[in-house]
């Protein structure tokens, strides 16, 4: 009986302790909408990372105080906010202007923009004689910025415009009107629904205004990104949309 109560005692001995997996580091990433196809790009780069916890905020106005674990990506030329942030560019974004596929347009001079989303073209001249449904973004939005600056300079926008909220809604907007014609970040094209992008088209420009609205896309960070931050990073360069 004794030696059995030993090997018994000796059975049930202390159990194993397993080690904890180590928590999550929190990432912060604000994004504009234009850029939705870069965030879901960093979200794939996080994937196969367990280490890394991605937090993502769209907003089209970017909070100036940026932690040791924000990104804040931004379209377009870009300085920094503050004496902290350190700018890194990750890639490219092409903004084009689109129409849907049953339009029978295929290309417009610089000056044919002009006038068209300026109002002083109101119909469209192939044939069909409807109205022009121009759509723009909201004021402040990064398309709608980059658009007015590069393409619009002294012309304004035609009050007859009508407003969407954000690119995703003028993509399905113009899917569903022969008549209607906007501008999008290239990328979006390709992360939509199929029955929104395959009813929309790229409108070719003059290659100096294609050239202009090819617009930097940058990552905003507190200091020089090291760590997981920069191998986040360097995975979107790798994967530019």
């Amino acid at each position: 009986m004794l030696f059995g109560l030993i090997l018994l005692l000796s059975a049930c001995g202390s159990p194993d302790v397993s080690t904890p997996a180590p928590t999550p580091e929190a990432i912060n990433v604000t994004y504009p909408p234009a850029l939705q196809a870069w965030a879901d790009q960093l979200a794939n780069c996080a994937a196969d990372k367990p280490q890394i916890a991605l937090y993502f905020i769209q907003s089209e106005t970017l909070d100036t105080t940026i932690r040791a674990n924000d990104i804040m990506l931004k379209l377009g030329q870009s300085t920094p906010d503050n004496s902290d942030s350190f700018l890194s560019q990750v890639g490219w974004e092409q903004v084009v202007v689109v129409v849907n596929t049953d339009n029978q347009l295929s290309q417009l001079s610089t000056d044919e923009v002009k006038i068209i989303f300026s109002g002083q073209l109101a119909k469209w001249g192939n044939g069909s004689g409807q109205p022009i449904q121009v759509w723009v973004s909201p004021e402040g939005e990064s398309t709608r910025k980059i658009f007015n600056h590069v393409v619009m300079l002294d012309h304004s926008l035609t009050t007859e415009a009508m407003l969407a909220p954000d690119p995703a809604a003028m993509l399905e907007a113009i899917s569903k009107n022969i008549d209607a014609i906007g501008y999008l970040p290239e990328s979006l094209l390709a992360t939509v629904r199929p029955s929104d992008s395959s009813k929309v088209k790229i409108v070719q420009l003059e290659s100096s205004l294609e050239t202009e609205l090819h617009q930097p896309v940058i990552a905003v960070t507190q200091t020089e990104p090291s760590g997981l931050l920069r191998s986040l990073l360097v995975c979107l360069q790798d994967v530019t949309p």
